[in-house]
């Protein structure tokens, strides 16, 4: 069995449960799902993950590693890994315009499985995680980079095959990523009660 793991330590609205929709739709057979939120897996996603043979982690980049709840929760899955020894791919989404920022990340997953014992499979770094939730439900356009990436590592998830990490960023400009983010940031720091110029304030 086939399991995808929401790792991001948001609820809901996340961009790694948006990359994981995407993959989901490329698999042939349906996977389970659960998530790892906090810093310790629950019962029921220790339980989803002792029946799966093949685990794909979704998550953030955070600080070029693995969200600290998400490294807590490896430590605790280590027994669980050794013991089962599923294949294991990843999916790291970033804010950064260029995905092979995810690249230390993966690397992080990729040096779990060599201490657990487990068969790393390979992954993809995607960029523009501020954007994609957005994107994304506007069809495969400036996404069709990213929907193209989960789509080949839906079929080497299939056939069980390994595959060297692959970084892909949007469809759209630099400069028009840069803008729409800032224009992100006045609206959030005006919604909280602050003002824009407050975003060039450097703390000393």
């Amino acid at each position: 069995m086939t399991v995808l793991i929401n790792g991001s330590p948001k609820h809901s609205g996340s961009a790694s449960g948006t990359l994981l929709d995407i993959l989901k739709g490329h698999m042939r057979a349906e996977p389970a799902m659960t998530d790892l939120h906090g810093p310790e897996p629950g019962t029921e996603s220790l339980k989803t993950l002792a029946e799966g043979d093949v685990w794909i982690f979704a998550f953030p980049l955070y600080v070029d590693s693995v969200p600290s709840h998400l490294l807590a929760c490896l430590t605790e899955l280590e027994p669980l890994a050794r013991e089962k020894q599923p294949k294991v791919y990843a999916v790291v989404n970033c804010g950064f315009y260029e995905g092979r920022q995810n690249r230390p990340a993966l690397e992080i997953i990729e040096n779990f499985c060599a201490r657990a014992g487990c068969r790393w499979c390979g992954g993809v770094g995607t960029g523009g995680g501020g954007a994609l939730s957005t994107l994304a439900k506007l069809g495969k356009g400036p996404a069709g980079t990213v929907d193209a990436a989960l789509r080949e590592l839906a079929e080497n998830i299939g056939s069980g095959s390994r595959q060297e990490n692959r970084y892909v960023t949007l469809g759209i400009p630099r400069l028009m990523y840069k803008l729409a983010g800032e224009m992100g940031w006045r609206k959030m720091i005006k919604a909280n009660g602050g003002r824009a110029r407050d975003l060039d304030k450097r703390i000393t």
